[in-house]
């Protein structure tokens, strides 16, 4: 695989939709099981991500044919893992529905919304068998082309203390941490205990 035969699209075909909800799922498996949907299986949570990804608000990596990355991009209109009660419900029931609906409601208060002239990436995913090829990167340099061609002066994201790789992706392209959370009391059981946020402006 060569970063220079990866093709960076914005649509997707139906199987590749269902590709990115397995890739999302597979990148964050602890934060699934214990503080997004509280699930341990894969099958569960790809169904309730096929209905609630917001594709159209996200920029993909794409290797014949198959997803390899992808970035999901908030400008403030909503989230790019939106999850809804009905795709809950109808895979959980409704007593399990409505728990994990009221949940992920809570969590979500905790990140607030992205202000009017930046955005956001979450998540920014690559794929196992593609990392290391400069993906990563590309996929970043797509979002920073994006942002600037939608007037946005700056770019957002967060990553967690357990991942130091993807911390020196992000200041390797121009990021910097500008701030330091501590999660320990609701994040510990799901691998991490404190979020980075991060910002990189853009000229």
């Amino acid at each position: 695989m060569s970063t220079l035969q990866v093709e960076i699209v914005s649509r997707l075909d139906e199987e590749q939709k269902l590709e990115v909800a397995r890739l999302f799922y597979q990148a964050f498996v602890l934060k699934f099981n214990g503080i997004w949907i509280f699930s341990r299986k894969e099958q569960d949570i790809v169904k309730v991500l096929s209905r609630c990804l917001r594709y159209e608000n996200a920029l993909y990596a794409v290797y014949e044919g198959k997803v390899v990355g992808f970035a999901g991009l908030e400008t403030g209109d909503g989230f790019f893992m939106a999850l809804s009660y009905r795709a809950l419900r109808q895979t959980f029931g409704v007593p399990g529905g409505a728990w994990r609906y009221a949940a992920y409601g809570i969590f979500r208060l905790l990140h607030g919304s992205t202000p009017p002239s930046s955005v956001h990436i979450d998540p920014l995913v690559v794929s196992a068998e593609a990392r290391g090829l400069g993906i990563g990167t590309r996929l970043l340099e797509a979002v920073f082309a994006w942002s600037k061609e939608a007037d946005r002066r700056k770019v957002l994201l967060e990553v967690v203390d357990t991942n130091p790789l993807a911390k020196k992706l992000y200041e390797r392209v121009g990021f910097r941490t500008f701030k330091v959370q501590n999660t320990r009391l609701f994040s510990a059981h799901a691998g991490f205990t404190k979020v980075l946020h991060m910002e990189k402006l853009l000229d």
